[in-house]
């Protein structure tokens, strides 16, 4: 409820208008560019600020885009609104993800803070890839993993399944050159989990595939992965894992 109520309240200041939900998740329309993004910065700053209960801390994904809309049946309907509803979905807790044509500049630039260009990528239902933008602002947090269920432009998509959750951390180790694998809590595996590395099913030279099994069982693969890159085995590993995680040495 009081979630809600905020984000409306921002939408009144800004000159939007809410015109659907899902869920959790709300939709609002903005004549002007300038007024969504004021109005983004608004919603995460009063969203962080707020005094939740018990020590509690909400945490809002935003997704900003443009483009023509038209209404029908009493709603607003076309490609930038799943867009909006895609690009929301890449983004994490706390974020700001715009969206940006590929092949034209930004020409609006954020009311305060800056667009920092985190590159091309597919997202889910959207035929073309789009250039994703985070608005980032000094008093806001600024740094976030890739974004969620999107695909780099050129890059391989990355298979992660579970069929349980892990319970317990156990033991792994690698090859000279192959990543390091140790526990949540830092910790080094040990026990009935099992870390394999092999050739990943597609990709660049030198992709390869992460399989972790607990009692002989597949719990997690991650496919594609490389050492840097698009598929970077820590990045997405330690976004996604449950029980291990690829750290520096």
């Amino acid at each position: 409820r009081v979630h809600r109520s905020v984000l409306n309240a921002c939408f009144d200041r800004c000159s939007g208008k809410e015109f659907g939900s899902e869920g959790d998740a709300l939709f609002a329309v903005f004549s002007k560019r300038a007024d969504a993004l004021t109005c983004a910065v608004d919603a995460q700053r009063r969203i962080e600020g707020y005094a939740w209960p018990e020590g509690a801390r909400l945490r809002v994904r935003i997704g900003v885009t443009t483009g023509p809309a038209r209404i029908s049946g009493g709603e607003y309907v076309g490609v930038p609104v799943h867009e909006a509803a895609r690009v929301c979905a890449a983004a994490h807790g706390g974020q700001i993800l715009c969206s940006a044509d590929l092949d034209e500049p930004v020409e609006v630039h954020p009311p305060e803070g800056t667009f920092r260009d985190l590159g091309a990528y597919h997202l889910r239902g959207i035929a073309e890839p789009r250039r994703l933008l985070q608005l980032s602002v000094p008093d806001l947090d600024q740094d976030f993993p890739p974004p969620r269920e999107a695909l780099r432009q050129g890059g391989s998509r990355v298979t992660i399944w579970r069929r349980e959750d892990p319970t317990h951390a156990r033991r792994a180790t690698g090859g000279a050159e192959e990543p390091v694998i140790v526990a949540l809590d830092g910790s080094v595996l040990e026990g009935g989990v099992q870390v394999e590395v092999r050739r990943a099913s597609s990709g660049a030279d030198g992709a390869f595939r992460l399989i972790v099994r607990c009692d002989g069982r597949v719990e997690e693969e991650f496919d594609g992965l490389t050492v840097g890159g698009a598929t970077d085995a820590a990045a997405i590993v330690n976004a996604h894992s449950r029980f291990v995680r690829i750290a520096d040495v």
